[in-house]
Formats: C-alpha cells, sequence, structure tokens
C-alpha cells in the first residue's frame, strides 16, 4: 500500500481540488480511487487541510469577485441567509449520523448507487422545471444537501440540480451552490480539528500535508473557474452521464467478483 508520501498528498490534494466544487463527488471520489491506486486512506489531519485548501480557495473567489455576483447573490442580507440555512442539516446529519457516514456510507455498494443517484439528480432539470420563491428555493437546496453526506453523491450537484430544476439559472445556481460550500467545510473541519485536540492526535508530517493544502488550493480555484464557464454553457448533462457511468461500472465490478482491495 502507498504510504501518504509527497504523491499520495499530491494526489490526495488534487483530486479533493478538482471534485470539490465541480457535480462529481469529491468524498466518493477519494474512496474509489484511493483503493483503486492502493493508496492508504486520508488520515484525518491531511483531510483536514485539504479541505481547507478548497475552502481558501473559494473565499479568495469570492474577495475578488464579489462585486461582479451581486446580480446573481442579490444583496448582502440574502447572501447571509443562504449561508446560514446551509448550516442548519449539515449540523443536524453530523451530529445524528456522523458515525454511519464515516463508516458503512463508504462501502463500495453504497458509494457507486450514490454516484448514479447524484447523476439522476443532476439530469432531472432536463425533464421539467418548476417555480418557487428565492427563499424556497435556497431552503429546498440547504435541505437536500444532507444527501452530500453520502460519498458519492456530489454536494455540488445536488444543490445546483435543485436549483436549477426549481428554476434558477446556472449561473445563479453555481454561485449560490459555492456560498453553501463555505460553511460545510468550515464546520466539517472544525469539527475534524477538534477531534485531534480532544483526542490528543499527532498532526502528519507538516510538509506533506502543506503540498497537500497548495494543490488542494489551486486545483478548486481551478475547479471554480471550470464551474462558471459551465454555468454559461450549460453543460451540466455531461456530468450526469459521468456519474451514473462510473456508479454503473462499479457496480457491474462488485457483482462479477471485482473488489477493490
Amino acid at each position: 500500500m502507498i504510504k501518504l508520501d509527497i504523491f499520495a498528498s499530491i494526489f490526495y490534494g488534487v483530486v479533493q481540488g478538482l471534485t470539490e466544487f465541480l457535480p462529481i463527488s469529491s468524498s466518493g471520489h477519494n474512496v474509489l480511487l484511493s483503493r483503486l491506486f492502493n493508496i492508504k486512506p486520508l488520515t484525518l489531519s491531511f483531510d483536514i487541510f485539504a479541505h481547507l485548501g478548497s475552502l481558501v480557495a473559494i473565499l479568495f473567489f469570492f474577495y475578488k469577485n464579489f462585486d461582479n455576483e451581486k446580480d446573481n447573490l442579490l444583496d448582502k442580507s440574502m447572501t447571509l441567509k443562504i449561508i446560514f440555512l446551509s448550516w442548519i442539516p449539515i449540523l443536524v446529519i453530523g451530529y445524528f449520523f456522523r458515525d454511519f457516514f464515516d463508516g458503512r456510507a463508504r462501502d463500495l455498494e453504497i458509494v457507486s448507487a450514490s454516484f448514479v443517484v447524484s447523476g439522476i439528480f443532476i439530469s432531472l432539470h432536463l425533464f421539467k422545471q418548476y417555480k418557487l420563491k428565492f427563499t424556497q428555493v435556497i431552503l429546498l437546496m440547504a435541505i437536500f444537501q444532507i444527501l452530500a453526506a453520502f460519498p458519492g453523491i456530489s454536494r455540488s450537484g445536488i444543490t445546483i440540480a435543485i436549483g436549477l430544476l426549481l428554476g434558477l439559472d446556472p449561473r445563479k445556481a453555481v454561485i449560490i451552490s459555492f456560498l453553501m460550500s463555505i460553511p460545510v467545510i468550515l464546520l466539517a473541519s472544525s469539527y475534524d480539528l477538534y477531534s485531534i485536540l480532544v483526542n490528543s492526535k499527532e498532526i502528519d508530517n507538516l510538509f506533506n500535508i502543506t503540498i497537500s493544502f497548495l494543490f488542494s488550493f489551486l486545483f478548486s480555484f481551478l475547479g471554480i473557474k471550470l464551474m462558471i464557464v459551465i454555468s454559461k454553457n450549460y453543460h451540466f448533462k455531461w456530468f450526469s452521464i459521468y456519474n451514473i457511468l462510473i456508479g454503473i461500472i462499479v457496480l457491474f465490478g462488485l457483482l462479477n467478483g471485482f473488489y477493490l482491495s
């Protein structure tokens, strides 16, 4: 098994960065790729720093582009409401079901099925769209974000899909999904950091986790920019196809006796 050395640090940083904001599950890809390439699973400190790279990237994006996105964010009051509503479902699911999502939910059968579910959700807006009040759309996006606790279901994918299904234009759905990622990543990282401090766990090699952080930041920012371009061209259906294919391929492999170690 490949240890968490520089290669693994770069690997996890790149995977975390690219998949955090694209409609493809970062946790699902980490599970599949770490088993496929036989790389040691992420330790808690690696997970924290990789996610912090994504958090810094999205904060940097809004710092540089907030004025340009005013039309998509409405006003600062609504922006704060979006961020506040994003906390509530994650707090509930994290408090009551964290052990399940850190354990059983990472089984390949569940991960592969979750990829399929994610792909189906992303495709729903292609068949029918509904119109709700903006605050109702935000609330439903926040609630459905709970599903992203399953590795394989993309947080950005599920929130963007609900936004599109309920009548948001693609750019606004993407920007709101970005906003919702801030409290989610911050809350998860804070909890994991608290766990390290309470359980007196050691931080891994500082150089390696710094490498992971930097690559996560760079590729997260790249993923953000890609999503902005995608929102202009409305090419979300390809992510639906991608997720469904990944899920079916893994399920097919499991049914035919092929197991990732």
